[in-house]
């Protein structure tokens, strides 16, 4: 279940703001909400969702009483520098440092990176190429490979698969995980899941549905990435690759190839798909004698490999807003 940072501030601009900057950086392992009073928030901090409250200093008190008998730490926000207390946030600071402070106590697993697969210029190959490449990636390392094309022919074998690992997330109770390890088919290095049963599985897919699946302590084996393949760009597909920190982008070397592709980066530009746009690794996809070059290859999976190395359950690029002041 993902966490939360609650923020009750006497000064609510600067609330807003901070609460902005910590969720724009892809680092930051919470979600930061903010709330007008303690009173509004009480309800949320008596449950096991919050992680910590941040808070004016001089609503210590009505913080502490709401927090009393929680598992909730608490931070204060205070207008003077360096009173030497781990607990206390320089309201003035970078929030870099914010960020920082608040990330450096959680003591918990690395998040695994999840890479994604998307291919523009679609085709019954964008499969195969995305199977194929996840393999190679599992040399360096163990992937967990998924395929969510509705007619998905890789790694089925007409048994229980990704309809089945979607019905039981759906079904679990919080704090009652049900173990999915039987679902699973391994190939070499690499894990998979075969695709759904029907395509019209995948209609309802939402963020939620995949945040579920693709957890540390679902599975028992230890995954270097996740890697994730879409076969369309619609409402399932943005609630995919939303998920993902980064997304691996094959352009097919044809002139039609590169002005889908060019297509494809105007309308993530125009409909806003920011983190998708910055976090998107194109890799060229030539064909000798009618078969994928072994460059493609190597191309995709240096770079994939790059972004998981680097990644950290995020990207590493410098985030909006994080070398900045709030204040």
């Amino acid at each position: 279940m993902e966490k939360l940072v609650v923020i009750i501030d006497d000064m609510p601009e600067y609330g807003r703001r901070l609460a902005l900057y910590l969720n724009a950086c892809r680092t930051f392992p919470y979600r930061a909400v903010l709330f007008a009073t303690t009173e509004e928030a009480r309800g949320y901090i008596k449950t096991d969702g919050v992680y910590a409250v941040v808070a004016s200093e001089g609503l210590e008190k009505e913080i502490l009483e709401a927090t009393l008998g929680t598992k909730v730490k608490l931070f204060r926000l205070s207008d003077s520098r360096d009173r030497g207390d781990s607990s206390v946030l320089y309201r003035y600071g970078s929030v870099k440092e914010i960020e920082r402070r608040l990330s450096e106590r959680k003591e918990v697993e690395k998040r695994i990176p999840i890479l994604g697969f998307f291919s523009p210029a679609g085709g019954c190959e964008a499969e195969l190429l995305s199977c194929e490449i996840a393999k190679r990636l599992s040399r360096k390392g163990k992937v967990l490979y998924l395929s969510l094309f509705p007619f998905g022919s890789c790694g089925r074998s007409y048994t229980d698969g990704l309809s089945e690992a979607l019905y039981f997330v759906r079904q679990e109770k919080e704090g009652e995980r049900i173990s999915l390890q039987h679902l699973l088919q391994c190939e070499e290095h690499m894990d998979s899941i075969g695709p759904v049963r029907w395509y019209t599985d995948l209609d309802s897919v939402t963020k939620e549905d995949i945040k579920a699946l693709l957890q540390n302590d679902r599975w028992d084996t230890k995954y270097e990435a996740f890697f994730v393949a879409v076969g369309a760009f619609d409402r399932t597909g943005r609630n995919v690759l939303s998920c993902c920190d980064f997304m691996l982008v094959p352009v097919w070397e044809t002139e039609q190839g590169r002005n889908i592709q060019e297509e494809f980066r105007r309308q993530l530009k125009e409909s806003g798909e920011t983190k998708l746009y910055s976090g998107m690794l194109e890799f060229s996809v030539k064909e000798t004698f009618g078969q994928m070059s072994e460059e493609t290859f190597e191309e995709a999976v240096k770079k994939g490999g790059e972004a998981i190395a680097g990644s950290c359950g995020g990207n590493t690029k410098a985030d909006a807003g994080t070398a900045g002041f709030v204040g």
